[in-house]
């Protein structure tokens, strides 16, 4: 005599293998939105930062220590990462008095229980006086 169909344990085996494919794929695509929006938060503060670079690179070399600390381009690019904090720092350089290095920072996503921001990007442009104008 034949028998039809499958016995319980072999359904079991297929509910545990099948629980296993959709458990991993639903969290392979949580991760992946995770990706996405970190990806688009990196792009919008490296836009930021460049933005402010430009500003930078065309002040006059003698000045840049006096300059106020603050991002002084629009960051409406970045609004939708608030609250966010930046920050400008300028050195001049140790080895050469003729070259200033200015750090440009961003950081973001801010963990309101340790009270510290998770993110955070930075460039830094060497300025040299070459005895010309500000644009080089």
């Amino acid at each position: 005599m034949r028998r039809r169909g499958f016995t319980l344990p072999e359904v079991l085996v297929a509910l545990v293998i099948l629980g296993i494919i959709l458990t991993t794929t639903l969290a392979m695509f949580a991760k992946r939105q995770a990706y996405l929006r970190e990806s688009a938060e990196t792009i919008l503060v490296w836009q930021a930062i460049w933005n402010e670079a430009e500003i930078w690179r065309r002040l006059d070399w003698s000045t840049l220590e006096t300059q106020p600390r603050e991002f002084q381009s629009d960051l409406q690019v970045i609004q939708t990462l608030a609250p966010y904090k930046t920050r400008i720092d300028v050195a001049p350089s140790t080895e050469d008095p003729n070259v200033k290095s200015v750090t440009l920072t961003v950081e973001w996503d801010y963990d309101k229980v340790n009270k510290i921001y998770r993110r955070n990007a930075k460039v830094a442009i060497l300025r040299s006086d070459t005895g010309g104008s500000n644009l080089w």
